[in-house]
């Protein structure tokens, strides 16, 4: 097996990958479960250990395919917030007001969507007596519970 280079990504600073095989070596250490790619980015191979919602992304992707991987952090209290954003390369960079393939995998927002407007439908029909929000917020938690949109 080839010996590679780890890849850190660097705090909020997109990373371009190119996958080099279709599947991570998937596994567990000391440190829990892993799922290593073999990538390259800016021309060097490297092995990237990528984090639980970095390979629920990465997964979908096969060898040759790119991805930009961005490592957000935030300060919340004392604590330190790491989050990952994943996005396929080429994705919003003719058009970047379409923020369509930034749903891809999910009907989440169109669920939201709905449930905004049967909220305000359902206030209309009770002329204004019900809070059109808590309506649609209670409707989007039904529906995502159910999963059935």
């Amino acid at each position: 097996m080839t010996q590679r280079a780890k890849l850190d990504l660097p705090v909020n600073k997109p990373v371009e990958v190119e996958l080099l095989y279709d599947e991570p070596v998937a596994g567990s250490s000391q440190y829990g479960k892993y799922h290593m790619y073999a990538v390259r980015s800016e021309g060097l191979e490297y092995s990237f250990f990528a984090p639980e919602e970095v390979n629920d992304e990465l997964k979908s992707l096969h060898k040759g395919d790119k991805a930009v991987i961005t490592k957000l952090t935030s300060q919340r209290g004392n604590k330190q917030i790491t989050t990952y954003e994943v996005k396929a390369a080429g994705a919003n960079e003719n058009n970047p007001s379409d923020d369509s393939t930034s749903r891809v995998g999910d009907n989440y927002f169109d669920m939201m969507l709905q449930s905004y407007k049967d909220g305000l439908e359902i206030s209309k029909e009770l002329n204004g007596m019900a809070d059109p929000e808590k309506i649609a917020v209670t409707l989007f938690i039904a529906r995502s519970k159910r999963n059935n949109y």
